[in-house]
């Protein structure tokens, strides 16, 4: 397993936590979360991959709609709003592309995990 697949995720952690930090959440509870997410990122279990991909999948759509949200407010009192898309869209691209490396990384830990068992000859 690649570290560099790994990466973008934690990164994707980190960024849920400040938003849930900006969104009032006491922080006696986002780091100790984020700390066992960002950790369970390295167990190379293809059921905690898929379980992790669960999680930045559900990160996605938690940006997408907060974009969404930051739009319209932007907009009901007619402020500039491209910027905050750009940058809030981005967001949520980024997480959907460490997601997708998180599938991935999973389908391969799968992989390597049969090979090694096919290729482990039988104790006799």
């Amino acid at each position: 397993m690649s570290f560099r697949r790994i990466l973008p995720a934690q990164f994707c952690m980190l960024l849920l936590a400040v938003l849930a930090m900006r969104l009032g959440f006491p922080l006696i509870m986002i780091v100790p979360l984020t700390g066992m997410l960002m950790v369970a990122l390295f167990i190379p279990w293809a059921e905690i991959r898929f379980l992790m991909t669960g999680v930045l999948g559900l990160c996605t759509l938690i940006w997408t709609v907060m974009t969404v949200m930051r739009i319209e407010l932007r907009m009901a009192y007619e402020q500039p709003f491209i910027r905050l898309a750009a940058i809030l869209g981005g967001v949520a691209l980024f997480n959907a592309w460490a997601t997708w490396l998180v599938w991935s990384s999973r389908k391969a830990c799968a992989e390597e995990q049969a090979e090694t068992r096919t290729a482990t000859p039988l104790a006799q």
